[in-house]
């Protein structure tokens, strides 16, 4: 089925003009599990569109979808999704082509944002089953248990996994949001560091494929664009601010070769541009209310989240 999704065009303007300062996308700290509607949230299927827009899959049953993401290989997802019943908000795994639907966690506080290891191996999630919302990882295949990866006092989201294990991106839940660098290794108490001054705000970050740039939402130049900042994995070191985008940017995947960057404009049409230098090309129109969404390895098709009719 070819859908045109002009038809379903929203204007998030006055919604994105407040900022991510404000956490559109925040998980909401003081908000008990399994009450109030998600932020982001979407009651619809899972689809994969096309560069064109154009509907290529539809996955699994009709349901509240809100973070995902996509295996290194392309052959799983792992998402996010409210039980009708009980409201709990869990995560799942699914294989693409089987269409076979596993459940990966199962506690009844509220799991989410999963981020898969460079090798697929592992996820890394975050859970307020302590109280605030902490990171976990547990493997991606078999009945392994769960681990607590990082604990601190702030909630956090983690967007970003550096191609070399080393490295974790995440941002902290709150008002307003900070992107901050995280070793993966170390004691669960060990100290980010934040990639942006946190006079500004910034949000979900993502790791190039080769590692040496990080891209980011933030309000430095005054307005919410993605940035990009260059990355040393030897020193940690973080580069200056480049600003890639104009008019506004939000939600930043890369390509497969790191030479493209597609971003989300104010109004949720999906954009592409050539990194370092390049002018923005328009894609398609997102449905209504996406605010998570992701591209496969080879740059072809993108997921997300879409509303029932």
């Amino acid at each position: 089925m070819v859908v045109a999704f002009m038809t379903l065009r929203v204007t998030l303007c006055s919604v994105f003009a407040v900022g991510i300062g404000l956490g559109l996308f925040a998980i909401e700290a003081q908000q008990p599990a399994g009450k109030a509607a998600p932020k982001g949230g979407v009651q619809g299927r899972l689809t994969f569109f096309d560069r064109q827009g154009k509907v290529v899959r539809t996955l699994g049953e009709p349901g509240l979808y809100r973070t995902l993401t996509i295996s290194p290989d392309g052959k799983r997802i792992a998402f996010e999704r409210t039980d009708p019943q009980t409201m709990n908000r869990d995560i799942w795994l699914r294989d693409v082509m089987s269409g076979k639907e596993t459940r990966f966690t199962s506690d009844p506080g509220w799991e989410a944002f999963p981020l898969w290891s460079p090798d697929g191996s592992r996820i890394i999630f975050t859970s307020n089953r302590g109280g605030a919302f902490d990171l976990y990882q547990k493997a991606s295949i078999g009945t392994a248990a769960e681990e607590l990866f990082y604990k601190s006092a702030e909630g956090k989201g983690p967007t970003g996994w550096s191609p070399d294990g080393r490295f974790l991106l995440f941002y902290s839940i709150g008002q307003p949001t900070h992107v901050k660098l995280l070793a993966t290794s170390g004691p669960a108490d060990r100290a980010p560091v934040p990639v942006v001054n946190e006079q500004w705000s910034s949000i979900t970050a993502r790791f190039s494929p080769d590692g040496r740039w990080i891209a980011y939402t933030g309000n430095e130049s005054g307005t919410n664009e993605v940035s990009v900042r260059s990355f040393d994995s030897v020193t940690g070191a973080i580069g200056k601010p480049m600003v890639v985008t104009s008019g506004g940017g939000r939600t930043p995947l890369w390509g497969a070769d790191g030479k493209e960057i597609f971003y989300l404009s104010q109004e949720g049409m999906a954009m592409a541009i050539g990194f370092p230098a390049g002018t923005p090309k328009p894609l398609f129109m997102t449905p209504a209310g996406v605010a998570f969404w992701d591209v496969t390895p080879d740059g072809t098709r993108f997921l997300m989240p879409v509303p029932e009719p």
